[in-house]
């Protein structure tokens, strides 16, 4: 990882944290991994409507959490899966839901709690850390593993 493949960003409210999820989310194609890191609250679903409405899915407004689910899936430009590892143990039970073929497949896959199932990430991805600062604010650190995901930051900060 180059020293410039990180951004660092402050929302001050659930409507720029949407709207900054939304500009990502314009910016994501077929194949592309999305780590969500954060505490209860800290906004990584909120991040996800916004990641889902940039992809246009049509059911961007029904986005919440797969947490006993596990996954979800958006019909947007291309699919969208949306995976809550919270109640996991580890990878190996992500890996029994059959993750690898969503991870590796035709969509942009966005992993909630990614912090639990750390095996289970490709080698490429984008992982973004969500800190409860306030009420309202939250910090939003984005680190890019992998050329294209660097790229995807410099588009990001402009």
């Amino acid at each position: 990882m180059s020293k410039n493949s990180k951004i660092t960003f402050v929302s001050k409210s659930t409507a720029e944290t949407i709207a900054f999820g939304v500009k990502l989310g314009k910016l994501l194609t077929n194949g592309h991994v999305i780590a969500l890191i954060g505490e209860l609250g800290a906004g990584k679903t909120t991040m996800t409507k916004g990641i889902v409405g940039g992809l246009d899915a049509k059911d961007k407004d029904k986005v919440k959490s797969p947490t006993f689910s596990l996954v979800h899936k958006y019909d947007g430009r291309i699919p969208v899966y949306h995976i809550d590892a919270y109640r996991l143990s580890g990878s190996q039970e992500l890996l029994e839901i059959g993750s690898d073929e969503i991870v590796f497949g035709d969509g942009v896959t966005i992993i909630e709690w990614a912090d639990i199932v750390p095996e289970s990430l490709p080698e490429n991805y984008l992982k973004i850390t969500l800190t409860h600062v306030s009420e309202d604010q939250r910090i939003i650190e984005i680190c890019g593993y992998g050329k294209h995901y660097e790229q995807i930051l410099q588009q990001l900060k402009n």
